[in-house]
């Protein structure tokens, strides 16, 4: 879909990435009904609760969207951000662009990064954080920028739900009375893709930093 960055508000991602998470979680319904045995594991069952789930005029679609509204609520944006990077502490790459994530990336020159910074690059997490922000406010709009941040909060919000789909299913599989081997392999599932959903969007969140670093390194100096 194409965009029309000049008119983009600033929830506009948010909006956006909330069809993909709807759709997540319908995914994770289906996931959950076939592991506790609601339906059997066969295309023409599957097939029809799909088309049930995607019925507009159903029920199942605005519940949905609501109750997304709700999970993504669950967490704070720190606890998202642990979750992603695995630290307690200046999670965000932006903590360590100039330090770290700056020097990594080819397309870079930090030569031309350091002009911008005339008593020398900060190097406190926090302060190299506060100067990729005023950056970002600068590039938020340019194409690479916009698509690296919007692949980035998707793939965050989806690692967070992932977790927070874990303690429900279990109590789900308990309350219908599953098999314990699907409840392990419907777990096994759910944790893998946390693990994988987890790395992409540190990838992503890292790209997005230092895309507005390279933004700035063309057309600040």
């Amino acid at each position: 879909m194409k965009v029309n960055l000049a008119k983009v508000k600033p929830r506009y991602i948010k909006s956006e990435n909330r069809k993909w998470l709807i759709s997540y979680l319908l995914l994770h319904i289906v996931i959950f009904a076939l592991f506790s045995s609601l339906i059997n594991f066969n295309l023409t069952d599957a097939n029809q609760l799909v088309l049930k789930l995607k019925n507009p005029q159903g029920f199942i679609p605005l519940t949905a969207a609501i109750l997304i509204i709700v999970l993504e609520g669950l967490f704070k944006n720190p606890v998202k951000e642990f979750l992603v990077f695995w630290r307690l502490k200046h999670r965000l790459p932006g903590h360590r662009v100039f330090t770290k994530v700056g020097p990594r990336d080819s397309r870079i020159d930090m030569d031309r990064v350091k002009k911008l910074y005339p008593e020398g690059l900060p190097e406190d997490p926090m302060k190299q954080n506060n100067e990729w922000f005023k950056l970002y406010r600068e590039y938020q709009k340019e194409l690479q920028v916009f698509y690296s941040h919007q692949a980035f909060l998707l793939t965050r919000d989806l690692a967070s739900l992932t977790v927070i789909f874990i303690p429900f299913s279990i109590f789900g599989h308990f309350l219908l009375g599953s098999k314990p081997q699907m409840l392990v392999y419907h777990l096994l599932i759910l944790v893998i893709l946390f693990f994988g959903i987890s790395l992409s969007a540190r990838h992503y969140g890292e790209q997005f930093v230092a895309n507005v670093l390279a933004e700035a390194s063309l057309k600040k100096v």
